[in-house]
Parts: C-alpha cells; sequence; structure tokens
C-alpha cells in the first residue's frame, strides 16, 4: 500500500480563487452578444462587417533587445538519438503525486458583471453531437498516465499535448516529457516512448524535464523538428518540483531542442534559455518561463513565454494561495536557420521583446462594460497589475504572405483581464524578420514590434474557477457523466483530503479560463479561438450555461488587421474544453477539443469549422469519468476543488499532403470497481493496468483527409 505520506500535495491555485464565494451567477442587464449581426446560417459562420474593426494601434517599435543570443543563450549540446536507448521506466521507485502550479496572472475581477454570449439551440452555433467519427482516421490509444509514471516515477497532472506533423511522421509530446512517433499515413507507433530527458540530453547535466512542451515541424531548411519545454537545473525525480516549481534559486530554463535531420528519431542540437539573464524585471534569479509556445516564419523561429517571479520574499504579505509576481509576455524571434545547422548561440541572433514594460504597447485602452479604464502593466505586482499575457505566436507550415514588411511573424493574445469577459482581440506582428539573417546582426535595427487591437462581433468571458460552468459567473468546470471512481471513493485512504470524510464526489473537468492556446497561419490569415461560457437558449426548455469557444480568422496585411470570419462552437447540452484551431489556407479549418457533457465522458471530439458541418463528430470516446487526484486534493475543507485538465490540444495542417491532424485528451480505458482497484494495485499500476493509482487520463491522435 502506499503511504499517504508520501504523496506531495503541491499547490493548483489561481490569483482569483480567494474571491470566488463573492460571485454569483450573473444576471447583469448589460446587453449580450448574440449571434446574429451579418451571420450566414448556411455556414455558421458570422462574417465581419467591411471595416477592418480597428479599436487602437499599437505603434511598430524598436523591441527591447536585437543582436546576438550568446548571453542567455546556451549550446547546443549534439544530443545522439535517444530512440536507440532503452526506456527506463521507474514504476518500481513510484514515490508521489505531483501538479505544476498553475498560474494566472489576472488580478482580482471587477465588481462589474456582464452577461455571456447567447447562442439559440438549434442554431448555427449550437452544434448537434454525432457518435461518427465524420471521416477522421484515429489513434486511441496516444500517450497516457500510465506512459508518464513509467518515464518518471511518480503521476503527473495536467497531460499538456504537443502536436507537430511532416508528411512521413507525426509527433506527439506530452507533460512532463514524454515523446512518440508515429506514421503519417496511418498513425500506428513506429516508435517507443522517449522521455525529453534523453532527448535533451537532460540527464547526463543532472537536470529535468518541466513540462509545458511544444513541437513545430519545419518544412524548410532540408526539414528540421523544433521541441521544446521548460527544464529544472535540478535531477529526476524530484525534479522540477525540488527546483524550479519550488523557487529555487537560478534553476528554470527553456529546453530548445532541433533535430539534425528531417527524421524526428535521429539526433539533435539542444539549447537552453536563462530567463534569469534576459533582463532585469523584478525577480531576477527567480523567474519563471511558464507556459511557453513556439511558432515559426521563413526566417524566424517564434518563442513566447509568460514570466513570473518566484521569489515569495518580494512580497511581505502573501495570501494563504502562495506568492509570485507577473511580468508580462516575453516574445522571442530566433534565426531559425542558425539554430537548424547547430550554430553556436553566440552565432544565433535574435530580437526580442519584453511586453511587460515595452511603451508602445501601453496604455492598453479601456472599453466598457469589460475593462472600464485604460491600464499599464506594473511588472512584479501581486495583483492589479494589466499585463499581456498568453500572446501566443503563430505556427505555420505554409510560409506564403510572411515576406510582407521585411519578413513578418504574428502572435496573437486576448485580453479578459478581469474576469468580466471581453470582445476584443489583439494581434501581434514582428516587422524586419529577414534582418536576422544579417552577420552579426549587423541589420537587425531593421526589426520592429507592434500590433493593433481588433473589436469583434463575438465575446468571450470565462475565469476556469473551481465549480461548475452551469452555474455561471466565474466558474468553468466542464460536466462529466457518471461513473465508476474508485480513486474519490477511496479519496481519503489515499490522503487526497481531510479524514472527516469517508469518499470524494466526482466533480467537473477544467477550462483554464479564455486565454489563447493555439494559433495558425496559413495563405495570409491568423486563426485562434479561446474558451468562454455560452448561454444556450432552448426554445422548448430552459436556458443552460455551458463551456464552448469563440474563434476568429483574422486577415494579415502589410498596413492592417481585420477580422473575416468569428463565431462561437457550443456543444448542445455539454461542454467543449481546450479548443485548437488549425486551417488548410484552402478554404478548410478544423477545431479540436474535449467534449464532456451529463451524458458523455471527456471525448476527444472536433468540428468543421470551414466549411461548416453543424455537427461535432467524436474521434475516440471517453470510457470514464476524469478520476485523477486533483479531482479531489483537499476536498474538503473547500469543495470547490480544482482539477487540472491540461492547458492545451494541438491541430496542424500539412499542406504536401493535405491532411489535418489533431490532438485531444479523452478517458482511454473503463474505470474498475472499489475492490478491483485495491486488489490490482502493483507499482502503482492498478485495473489490469490501464490506469495508476492516481491518474486515468489518457490522448488520442486523429487525421483528415481533404
Amino acid at each position: 500500500m502506499i503511504s499517504a505520506q508520501k504523496i506531495l500535495k503541491k499547490k493548483t491555485f489561481s490569483v482569483v480563487t480567494a474571491i470566488i464565494l463573492i460571485f454569483t451567477i450573473l444576471n447583469s442587464a448589460v446587453p449580450i452578444f448574440a449571434a446574429t449581426s451579418n451571420q450566414s446560417q448556411s455556414t455558421g459562420i458570422m462574417q465581419a462587417a467591411s471595416s477592418a474593426n480597428t479599436f487602437h494601434f499599437f505603434q511598430q517599435s524598436t523591441p527591447t533587445f536585437v543582436g546576438t543570443a550568446g548571453s542567455f543563450l546556451t549550446g547546443p549540446i549534439l544530443v545522439p538519438s535517444a530512440f536507440n536507448t532503452p526506456s527506463d521506466p521507474k514504476a518500481s521507485s513510484y514515490t508521489s503525486i505531483k501538479t505544476p502550479p498553475s498560474f494566472n496572472p489576472k488580478p482580482a475581477a471587477l465588481s462589474v458583471s456582464s452577461d455571456p454570449p447567447s447562442v439559440s439551440c438549434p442554431g448555427a452555433y449550437c452544434f448537434a453531437i454525432s457518435s461518427s467519427s465524420g471521416g477522421a482516421v484515429t489513434q486511441p490509444i496516444g500517450l497516457n498516465a500510465v506512459d508518464s509514471f513509467q518515464q518518471f516515477g511518480y503521476d503527473i497532472e495536467p497531460p499538456d499535448q504537443g502536436l507537430c506533423a511532416s508528411s512521413q511522421y507525426v509527433v506527439e509530446v506530452l507533460n512532463i516529457g514524454e515523446l512518440q512517433v508515429f506514421s503519417a499515413a496511418n498513425l500506428k507507433p513506429v516508435s517507443g516512448i522517449v522521455s525529453l530527458d534523453q532527448l535533451m540530453g537532460l540527464s547526463n547535466l543532472g537536470w529535468g524535464s518541466g513540462g509545458d512542451i511544444m513541437c513545430q515541424f519545419d518544412p524548410s531548411n532540408g526539414g528540421h523538428w523544433f521541441i521544446t519545454e521548460f527544464v529544472s537545473t535540478t535531477p529526476e525525480p524530484a525534479s522540477p518540483f525540488s527546483g524550479c516549481f519550488a523557487g529555487v534559486y537560478d534553476t528554470c530554463r527553456e529546453g530548445i531542442a532541433v533535430s539534425v535531420t528531417s527524421n524526428p528519431m535521429g539526433s539533435y542540437y539542444v539549447y537552453f534559455l536563462d530567463p534569469n539573464k534576459v533582463n532585469n524585471d523584478p525577480g531576477v534569479g527567480y523567474l519563471l518561463n511558464d507556459f511557453a509556445k513556439i511558432g515559426l516564419t521563413d526566417n524566424a523561429l517564434l518563442l513566447f513565454y509568460d514570466e513570473f517571479n518566484l521569489n515569495a520574499s518580494t512580497y511581505p504579505a502573501c495570501p494563504s494561495f502562495g506568492c509570485f509576481g507577473f511580468n508580462g509576455a516575453q516574445e522571442f524571434a530566433f534565426n531559425k536557420i542558425a539554430l537548424e545547422d547547430g550554430k553556436a548561440a553566440s552565432q544565433v541572433n535574435v530580437a526580442y521583446e519584453n511586453m511587460g514594460n515595452a511603451p508602445n504597447l501601453y496604455p492598453i485602452p479601456a472599453e466598457s462594460p469589460y475593462q472600464p479604464s485604460a491600464a499599464s502593466c506594473f511588472e512584479g505586482n501581486f495583483a492589479g497589475a494589466v499585463c499581456w499575457y498568453q500572446v501566443i505566436p503563430a505556427q505555420t507550415m505554409d510560409f506564403s504572405g510572411l515576406q510582407n514588411n521585411g519578413g513578418s511573424g504574428y502572435m496573437i493574445g486576448s485580453l479578459d483581464f478581469f474576469g468580466v469577459g471581453d470582445n476584443r482581440i489583439a494581434v501581434f506582428s514582428w516587422n524586419g524578420l529577414s534582418n536576422l539573417n544579417s552577420q552579426g546582426c549587423s541589420t537587425c535595427s531593421g526589426i520592429t514590434f507592434g500590433g493593433e487591437l481588433l473589436t469583434t462581433q463575438v465575446a468571450y468571458m470565462d475565469e476556469g474557477l473551481s465549480c461548475l460552468a452551469s452555474l455561471g459567473g466565474p466558474c468553468g468546470l466542464g460536466t462529466q457523466a457518471a461513473g465508476l471512481t474508485p480513486l474519490g471513493d477511496l479519496c481519503t485512504l489515499f490522503g487526497l483530503n481531510s479524514s472527516d470524510v469517508t469518499s470524494c464526489p466526482e466533480s467537473g473537468i477544467a477550462s483554464n479560463g479564455d486565454g489563447a492556446t493555439q494559433v495558425w497561419y496559413a495563405a495570409g490569415t491568423l486563426w485562434t479561438a479561446v474558451s468562454t461560457l455560452v448561454v444556450q437558449s432552448y426554445t422548448n426548455g430552459p436556458s443552460e450555461i455551458h463551456i464552448g469557444a469563440a474563434y476568429w480568422a483574422i486577415e494579415t496585411s502589410e498596413s492592417s488587421f481585420s477580422v473575416i470570419t468569428q463565431g462561437y462552437v457550443s456543444a448542445s447540452h455539454a461542454d467543449i474544453e481546450f479548443p485548437s484551431i488549425a486551417a488548410s489556407g484552402y478554404g478548410q479549418a478544423v477545431m479540436s477539443f474535449t467534449l464532456s457533457g451529463a451524458d458523455y465522458y471527456p471525448s476527444s471530439s472536433y468540428v468543421w469549422l470551414a466549411p461548416s458541418s453543424n455537427m461535432i463528430f467524436i474521434t475516440a470516446k471517453g470510457q470514464s469519468p476524469q478520476d485523477g487526484f486533483t479531482e479531489y486534493l483537499g476536498y474538503p475543507p473547500t469543495s470547490a476543488t480544482r482539477p487540472r485538465w491540461g492547458d492545451y490540444g494541438q491541430v496542424v495542417f500539412v499542406p504536401s499532403t493535405f491532411k489535418f491532424y489533431f490532438a485531444s485528451e479523452y478517458i482511454q480505458y473503463p474505470n474498475c470497481n472499489d475492490q478491483a482497484f485495491l486488489q490490482g494495485i502493483h507499482n502503482g499500476l492498478t485495473c489490469q493496468g490501464t490506469r495508476t493509482v492516481f491518474a486515468n487520463w489518457g490522448t488520442s491522435i486523429s487525421l483528415l483527409s481533404l
């Protein structure tokens, strides 16, 4: 039996968690943004007016830094193929459960409240649900909790997914740092499971994987794979929970692995970015490069992360749920070819924008009822700051149109800073990125950073807090069908809660709020989506509040941006979590997500946005409720536990094969009953080895051919 004393109760928190009880169901008389204006009923897509809908222009300006990256980037280390090294399962050294902290840069919500957007059911934005795959081919057994546990020796939630693809291979990467390669033709595995500790050579350094993984394939320059994660300079199995996550001085890094060839199972050049050497923001030495994302242009690898100050001594009065400061989004554009050629870090040119203090990006304009006054970021502030966050770079495999303005690269961020929603979307651009190819960055002074705020016809609001979305307000948990939850039944036995309860109730699964998580560029257009609460209005029945998605297609040009397509995706009587989008550039776009509801276990699903099918298709049907430890950790005294259901999924389009690939999380196997659960425990595994003691999540990957 596993000792409850060995369970690490890593806090999951949000800066707004402490104020959840002051919210009530939103019932303001502020007008809602209903999905009616300029709406095309035949396609389910809201077409924007012909004007650019530009609300505010952020002037292109010189970024924070341009030059060579040697002052904060080290490497490369040439790591031979990890795929020739046998996997080293650590299940026999099983020690604990671990959860990465959940940071939220939003300050306390305003007392003003707005209504969620409303859709009519049935209607253009209220989709029916089909048990059919709609023609998708699915690999239902992607990576899962058992795989992660066998690599690292502990259970992890959430299982963030990264996905990238070429004409030959599909690569899935997962928290806390593992990878598997599949055939692009039929999604059959062509490799075993490899940890990023091995792929990045971390074990030889005495370091460990930290998660927030991403990958991207570059079809140019012979073809190369980029894989990133944040790294702790502390060893496994305690890393990063004894280092970076614990706020230990000078332990956080961003690992950047670049394949030497177009084969993802070959050798890699590995670089490490030290966030503490990038700037002089508050908390230097204790800076966390959180939620990093990457994108590509023909000239650059784009990299973003949110910068947090983990030095608790900065704050004389710390609330009970922890101390940290937020310094704003950080954006990098590295010379892509130099990285792919394995050049020394001192020879890699880079442009860097600190979005926390860039004078041309503030003040962020007010807009009633969402943001009542203009605001600027105060770096290091514990609460009250309005800083750009989750400003996600665009992924692409189509470089057409990126030659505008001397070489462009794009990023998108949402604006719900106060938890009361917004109807604006921010689009930012690098200009002059071709200058990264100059010797010694000699012409990099021609690189600029700026953008626009676009007021749109769709609103979004979702704080993702620890209560079912059906209650409205800041709540953001999706409902899941009832079923066997043996860990919940035995939660006290395993030390997940106080001893005055005999079992813990099934809860929901988290949406994680309305920040952007993926941006895709194709044929001059940017696509993105965010989570939002949606009021579903039924002619023959009461209205219901569910988690849906708002999405946009934004046209780029040399001088401005304009919204050309926008709308909502809402599943009738159900919730969707973590929407991701990609487009072909030929008139097709796909959104994937997890679907859950009173009649659905968490399931992998997708919908065509263009052309619209008005139907959500399930590609991998969930077999049980989510029964992981974050469903029950800390219950009671709080009944509002916040489960962790990942932070993102992925969709990609491969132009050379006309195929979409997408990844999302679901529950792969049925749970067993309590007796079988207890009898089956062996080295941390149970239910005939289909799950671990503390987690039962899994993933799937799918393909759609045009």
